[in-house]
């Protein structure tokens, strides 16, 4: 009789503390993997100031080793290739400000996108225009990283 009134008990016990540590594991991973609006905001910003003021050291945190870069010209490049035009000079941005920029969130990673104007030095040339882009973000166990940009050019 004690035996089974303390199984009734342990079944009891654990059928109620099992779904309450699983929403408190939901409720903890939710916190820490979804974006906010803000901080996708602040992780754009964040991208556009390292650009512009080539800052490789920052960078290299920001980007993710699978990051893809395909610039208004469509040239694409990987995150090696991209640092790599900063560390020997071959590529310069003035400053990166971001206009009309709108959101999306979807759980672990955001979409930004909007406009700016380009003002860039490479391959001994300059180019200037106005482009529409793209930044995908994530958040992964390394923190927030972007994983990859676009800009496509807004015809004149």
């Amino acid at each position: 009789m004690k035996v089974q009134k303390f199984a009734a008990l342990f079944i009891l016990i654990f059928t109620f503390s099992i779904p309450c540590g699983i929403l408190k594991a939901q409720e903890k991973i939710s916190d820490t993997t979804n974006f906010s609006e803000t901080e996708a905001l602040k992780l754009a910003q964040d991208w556009a100031s390292l650009v512009s003021n080539a800052d490789i050291i920052g960078l290299e945190k920001l980007l993710s080793k699978k990051y893809m870069h395909i610039h208004a010209t469509a040239r694409v490049e990987t995150k090696e290739q991209f640092l790599e035009a900063f560390k020997n000079g071959s590529r310069k941005y003035d400053p990166i400000k971001l206009k009309y920029v709108n959101v999306s969130l979807l759980g672990r990673s955001a979409f930004v996108t909007g406009q700016f104007n380009l003002k860039a030095y490479a391959r001994e040339k300059t180019i200037e225009g106005v482009n529409r882009f793209v930044l995908v973000l994530t958040k992964t166990n390394n923190g927030h990283q972007v994983v990859f940009f676009q800009a496509t050019p807004i015809p004149k």
